[in-house]
C-alpha cells in the first residue's frame, strides 16, 4: 500500500513539473523571440547611423550598386558603408576595382557580418559561401550608380524609408543588387518585408528611426512609403532576376602542414550543408607578422596579414600538380606536402 501511494505522489509530482515546464516554454520561447527582435532593431540603426556617416562624408548616399559602362557588376551599398559599421580592416584589404564576385575579394565576402543579420533568421550564406544580408534596402534610394541626397526626399526624412529586413530569398550583403520594393504587404511570401516569426518587420527611415509595421499595416499606408519622392526609373532598378540558393551551410578551417618556421601560413576553408557534406573548397594563404613588443601594445596592431585566395578546389582538380605551381610547394617538406594532398583529396571526395 506504501509503495503505490509512492508512486502516486511520484506521478503527481512529474504531472505539475510537467505543466509547469508546458506553460513556461512559450514565455521562454517569446522572451529569446523579443530580444532577436530588438536585435535586429539595433542593426537597423547601426545601418542608419552608417548611411548618415556616410553621406556626411561624401553628401551623398552610397550608390546602390556600381554597375559600369561595360554592365560589369562591381560593389554595393552594404560593402560602400563597411568603414561606418565597426573598426575591422576587412574593407582597406577590398579591391574596389574589382566585380564583386572577383577571387581578389572573396575571403572578406564569404565572412558574415552581424549587423547584416537578423538573428530569427538561421540562413547564413549561399551555397557558393557568400555571406548573406537579411535586409535590402530602398530601390529609390540605392540603384545602379546612385547618387541620391537628403534635400531630394520631399516628404521628409521621418517619411522616407531607407532599409528593411526581408522573408526571404536572401541575397550576398555584398551583392550590388541589395534593394527591393517595398510591396503592398509584409510578410506576403519570400520577396517581401517583414520577418515571418513576428507577423511583421521594421523599416529603417531616413531620420535614423526603426518603426516596427505588423502584417496588418494597410497597404495605403505602405505604399505612401513607397512612393515618397525621389522616384528611380524603372531602368535605374533593375536588377537581375537571380535567386540565391540559401541553407543552413557553414565554414570550417582546418589548417594545413608547413615549415614552422616560416612566416607564411595556409588553411582551408570548407564551405558545408546541414548533412556535412562539402559544397565549397578554397585554399587560403596569409603572412604572420613579426610584432616588436612596443607594436604588440597598439590597439590595432595586426599579427597577420589578410588572407588571400590561393586556389579553389572542385570535383576534376588534379590537386597535386595545382599545388605544386604554388607557394606551398617550396613551402612545405616533401613530407608535409604528401600530407597536405592526402587532406585535399579527403575533402575533394566530400564534394557534392
Amino acid at each position: 500500500m506504501m509503495a503505490w501511494q509512492r508512486w502516486v505522489t511520484v506521478g503527481i509530482i512529474l504531472c505539475i513539473l510537467l505543466l509547469v515546464f508546458a506553460l513556461l516554454m512559450p514565455a521562454i520561447y517569446h522572451g529569446r523571440e523579443a530580444a532577436r527582435r530588438s536585435t535586429s532593431k539595433n542593426n537597423l540603426k547601426q545601418i542608419g547611423l552608417a548611411l548618415h556617416n556616410y553621406q556626411e562624408a561624401y553628401r551623398c548616399l552610397p550608390m546602390g550598386g556600381g554597375i559600369r559602362e561595360d554592365d560589369v557588376a562591381m560593389n554595393g551599398w552594404l560593402t560602400m558603408i563597411m568603414p561606418f559599421t565597426d573598426a575591422s580592416p576587412d574593407y582597406n584589404s577590398l579591391d574596389l576595382d574589382e566585380p564583386w564576385d572577383s577571387p581578389a575579394n572573396v575571403e572578406v565576402f564569404q565572412r558574415v557580418r552581424p549587423v547584416f543579420l537578423n538573428p530569427s533568421v538561421p540562413e547564413l550564406f549561399t551555397s557558393t559561401g557568400f555571406g548573406l544580408t537579411h535586409y535590402l534596402g530602398n530601390p529609390n534610394l540605392f540603384y545602379q550608380n546612385s547618387s541620391v541626397q537628403f534635400d531630394q526626399m520631399q516628404n521628409g526624412l521621418a517619411h522616407t524609408w531607407m532599409a528593411g529586413e526581408v522573408a526571404g530569398n536572401y541575397q550576398p550583403w555584398s551583392y550590388p543588387f541589395n534593394w527591393r520594393a517595398l510591396g503592398a504587404k509584409l510578410c506576403d511570401g519570400p520577396d517581401s518585408y517583414g520577418c515571418l516569426p513576428w507577423s511583421g518587420g521594421h523599416l529603417l527611415f531616413a531620420d535614423g528611426s526603426v518603426s516596427f509595421f505588423s502584417n496588418k499595416t494597410s497597404s495605403k499606408i505602405l505604399k505612401r512609403f513607397a512612393d515618397a519622392p525621389p522616384i528611380a526609373t524603372k531602368e535605374q532598378i533593375e536588377a537581375p532576376s537571380k535567386i540565391f540558393q540559401t541553407g543552413l551551410y557553414h565554414w570550417s578551417r582546418i589548417d594545413l602542414q608547413t615549415n614552422p618556421q616560416s612566416r607564411i601560413k595556409y588553411f582551408v576553408n570548407v564551405l558545408r550543408n546541414e548533412a556535412g557534406a562539402a559544397l565549397v573548397i578554397r585554399i587560403f594563404t596569409y603572412e604572420k607578422f613579426e610584432l616588436t613588443e612596443a607594436e604588440k601594445k597598439e590597439p590595432r596592431a595586426l599579427e597577420f596579414s589578410l588572407p588571400e585566395l590561393l586556389l579553389q578546389i572542385d570535383s576534376t582538380t588534379d590537386i597535386r600538380k595545382a599545388l605544386e605551381s604554388t607557394s606551398l610547394f617550396k613551402t612545405a617538406s616533401p613530407e608535409q606536402f604528401q600530407a597536405n594532398v592526402k587532406t585535399l583529396k579527403a575533402l575533394q571526395k566530400q564534394l557534392q
